[in-house]
């Protein structure tokens, strides 16, 4: 594996003791920094160019953005309340497994003016589908394999509260998967409550962008370049689907 350096310029500041320093810790400290020299002139001069190119694209919205502007010109309360749920339901042991999903599917409750039998339907839903994953896909370490699950199981309650079909359904799953993240050295801090909050988040919105027409990959799970080809060193699909819909592990 190749180890890149770091192009400093020659009179950046960066403390005497950065050698000792863990690679966050440096690159924070890299970044708080003041930087100079002819090589952060040269990167100035191509970042304000990237600039004026980005500024010039964005003054011609596209199919995709205009479509997205309508999809979501709703759901900005839903959306943050997903979020705010979902963190608040993390720092607590007792909800922390399925706060995204519960989280999500009150969210899109609320949208779709349900009561409590589709909530609690889509809840089971969505912790059934997230208890399959944690056991079928092994995630590799370093990642937050709890709320990854609970991710996924968020975005089939949050796309089955509100209706989709079943080609939407695995559009919003795709659209939730292709932004998997959670470190699982973020455990028992803020931010790992975060991972929660945007898995919340991210299902709430990618039901309401698959209604829309969004679409994402057809097997965004599964695939070659899907989510347990890039976080898992194991994936056994028979866990996922064998007994689905008879056998509730999740109840277990």
């Amino acid at each position: 594996m190749r180890c890149w350096a770091l192009p400093f310029p020659e009179r950046s500041r960066v403390p005497s003791d950065a050698s000792s320093r863990g690679a966050s810790e440096f690159l924070a400290a890299f970044a708080a920094a003041t930087q100079s020299g002819s090589a952060f002139d040269e990167a100035l001069r191509t970042a304000a160019a990237r600039l004026s190119a980005a500024r010039m694209v964005l003054e011609a919205p596209t199919a995709t953005s205009e479509r997205a502007t309508r999809a979501l010109a709703s759901n900005g309360g839903g959306l943050r309340r997903a979020f705010v749920a979902a963190t608040v339901l993390a720092g607590t042991p007792a909800t922390r497994s399925d706060a995204a999903t519960i989280a999500a599917t009150l969210a899109a409750g609320e949208a779709a003016s349900d009561g409590d039998t589709a909530i609690v339907e889509a809840i089971a839903i969505g912790r059934e589908v997230a208890a399959r994953v944690r056991v079928a896909v092994a995630l590799d370490e370093p990642w937050d394999a709890e709320a990854i699950a609970d991710r996924i199981g968020a975005a089939i309650a949050a796309a089955r509260i509100a209706r989709l079909d079943a080609n939407q359904i695995r559009h919003a799953l795709g659209l939730a998967a292709t932004q998997a993240a959670g470190l699982g050295v973020a455990q028992g801090t803020a931010a790992g409550e975060l991972t929660y909050g945007k898995a919340a988040f991210d299902a709430v919105e990618g039901a309401a962008l698959a209604r829309a027409g969004f679409t994402s990959a057809p097997a965004s799970l599964e695939g070659r370049r899907g989510l347990a080809a890039l976080m898992a060193h194991g994936f056994d699909e028979a866990a996922l689907r064998e007994g689905l819909g008879q056998q509730w592990i999740s109840a277990l």
